[in-house]
């Protein structure tokens, strides 16, 4: 029984907790089963070389599960800030106060100038922890409570209810909302929403992770517009924020396709 307790304690600590974690693992797994079609044959191969075969899906939420592992003070813990950028209502990503810990956005350059111009300095193991950090944080880049505001630690002290149910703002986004929108499987959210031309991907893909963030920040200054704190969303919420959803969700696998096949295609 003591076993079993613990493995349930387990389970919720790894898949459970959404203090920090963005899109949950429902979202995470769409955003690269998106990206995995749109890679170049070249980049593939070189992908699979370094995961060992495995896919990007099978890395989509490794970041957030190293939060909870033993090697979590093995040096990963100075990534705990990595996975959010926090503007406060009256600033903009621009004349917000950095956390001199890093962000989502300094560690998401970092990664990429590493991995696209250093990577003959990287030892195999730093590679491979900076390819599944990168696979990661494009998809918390692009998730709007991961753009939330530092006065509510976005939107998790920002109090609602959920078809009668007491949640937080950040709990709504991180998968709450999915799971509401459409339950589908994540192979089933790309092949009914990747459907966009060669020239729409090239277009949707273009622009620097600096760009990404000022389009999910924006996003995020309408939810907060949107909500009052302890009122009661549901249905009306969920169709208004559906093609929200599925927008974010989409452009990110589209953009992490587009990064991994310029840094190893």
């Amino acid at each position: 029984m003591k076993r079993y307790i613990c493995i349930l304690l387990l389970i919720f600590l790894l898949f459970g907790s959404t203090d920090v974690f963005a899109w949950g693992q429902k979202g995470h797994d769409i955003v690269t089963c998106i990206a995995e079609k749109h890679l170049t044959r070249k980049a593939r191969k070189n992908l699979n070389a370094i995961l060992d075969g495995k896919s990007l899906m099978y890395y989509s939420s490794w970041m957030d599960n190293v939060q909870n592992s033993p090697y979590w003070k093995d040096g990963y813990d100075r990534t705990k800030t990595w996975h959010y950028f926090n503007v406060d209502e009256g600033f903009t990503p621009q004349t917000m106060s950095r956390n001199p810990k890093g962000d989502v956005l300094s560690a998401m350059n970092m990664l990429i100038d590493s991995l696209e111009n250093h990577s003959n300095e990287l030892s195999d193991s730093v590679k491979i922890d900076y390819l599944r950090m990168l696979i990661h944080l494009v998809g918390d880049m692009h998730c709007p409570m991961h753009v939330g505001r530092l006065s509510d630690r976005g939107g998790n002290e920002l109090h609602i209810k959920w078809f009668k149910q007491n949640t937080n703002l950040h709990a709504l986004w991180d998968s709450k909302l999915i799971e509401s929108v459409h339950s589908w499987s994540y192979t089933e959210w790309q092949q009914n929403l990747d459907h966009c031309t060669k020239a729409e991907f090239k277009e949707i893909s273009a622009g620097t992770p600096e760009d990404w963030l000022n389009e999910t920040w924006k996003v995020t200054c309408g939810i907060y517009d949107y909500v009052k704190p302890d009122e009661n969303y549901s249905y009306k919420y969920m169709y208004d924020y559906a093609p929200v959803v599925e927008h974010q969700l989409l452009v990110a696998g589209y953009r992490l396709a587009a990064l991994l096949n310029r840094i190893f295609g």
